[in-house]
């Protein structure tokens, strides 16, 4: 069995460039299975595979690592559904040394059973401003992270290179070339069946059975990165009747990534799936830039739901109070109702993983 662990930083890509090797594999007739992950119990991307009918597993509260057994029983889970060829695994954004916690573990626990791949996913414009401004993009502790993460990559995917120049591309091969000489490196658009092609050939070419070298991480700091992310998730009840909720809701996304970066706050990832009762949608700001989600002038619909994870640095309850006001400036502007259910704001704990195995 293939377990393709799919990893890198939030915002980076992953459940995108997930979405479409399942339909680029359907396509030639094979069967896939995804399990999802995230530090809390609502989360945006399980709900995404599951609205492309791709067998879906979750592990909540808590990341792989951590969580071990579940992920191993999700595994289980997905193979008794039969005729699975591969298996996507998506740790959260913020967890680091898979190669230890993960990858070891299920080659050591489950002798010749899986060929594991770890491919780390990073936008490429953040890539580059990374690399440019001295590996310094967030804070230090979250900064040790994203490194790390790239560092015990077994393939690097630079993804959305569809966003970039022809001389920025240029520039980020030579330089990340350079930086990870000795990795496997795939410049890839997610959105090309061509280039997913590529990333997908390279993760069955990969073939090493060896345990992994494990990278020398200090719990301390990756620690103390991770609970300087806020994560916030909660549903979010849109009425309007005036049939106008969808375009209320384009304005609450749009309204409440602006009010972060107008309050200096920096974002790892803020995603929303918006659930009308007819169709999904989904919609990721980063810390590079809003998306191109097209313009929902005309769309009537009288109530949606909205599926919010957010991914700030800043305090749980300041982020909680922005998208308190952020909604009351809605409701005032539009005429709307807008109601939270199911919010829950915190900090990840210390990471305890459940193995740490080395060579």
């Amino acid at each position: 069995m293939k377990l393709f662990l799919v990893g890198g930083f939030l915002g980076s890509g992953k459940t995108t460039a997930i979405q479409q090797a399942a339909r680029y594999l359907h396509g030639h007739s094979k069967k896939v299975g995804v399990i999802t992950n995230d530090q809390g119990a609502l989360q945006v991307d399980t709900e995404f595979m599951k609205g492309h009918n791709i067998p879906t597993e979750e592990v909540a509260d808590g990341c792989f690592c951590c969580h071990y057994d579940e992920l191993e029983d999700r595994i289980e889970s997905l193979l008794q559904t039969g005729g699975l060829d591969i298996i996507f695994a998506e740790p959260a954004g913020s967890c680091v040394d898979l190669a230890a916690t993960v990858v070891n573990p299920l080659l050591t626990l489950n002798s010749g059973r899986f060929d594991v791949v770890l491919s780390v996913f990073a936008d490429s414009r953040l890539l580059i401003k990374f690399l440019e401004e001295g590996k310094s993009i967030f804070y230090n502790n979250v900064n040790y992270i994203y490194e790390n993460q790239l560092r015990e990559a077994d393939i690097i995917v630079v993804n959305k290179i569809d966003l970039l120049t022809d001389s920025q591309l240029e520039r980020a091969t030579q330089w990340i070339g350079s930086e990870y000489a000795n990795k496997t490196i795939l410049f890839q658009n997610s959105l090309s069946e061509e280039s997913v092609g590529r990333w997908l050939a390279a993760c069955d070419e990969y073939e090493d059975p060896s345990l992994r070298q494990a990278l020398n991480i200090d719990y301390d700091i990756y620690g103390a990165g991770e609970a300087e992310l806020a994560w916030l998730d909660e549903e979010i009840g849109i009425v309007a009747p005036d049939g106008n909720a969808i375009g209320a809701a384009y304005d609450l996304m749009r309204k409440l990534y602006d009010t972060i970066l107008e309050n200096g706050y920096p974002v790892g990832h803020l995603k929303f799936l918006l659930d009308d009762g007819q169709e999904q949608t989904k919609l990721s700001f980063t810390a590079i830039a809003v998306p191109d989600d097209g313009d929902p002038a005309g769309m009537q619909c009288d109530r949606v739901v909205i599926i919010v994870n957010a991914r700030i640095q800043v305090a749980p309850a300041i982020l909680q109070l922005l998208v308190r006001q952020t909604i009351l400036d809605v409701e005032s502007r539009t005429g709307c109702r807008i109601t939270e259910h199911n919010a829950s704001a915190f900090q990840p704990g210390y990471p305890r993983p459940t193995h740490r195995i080395t060579q």
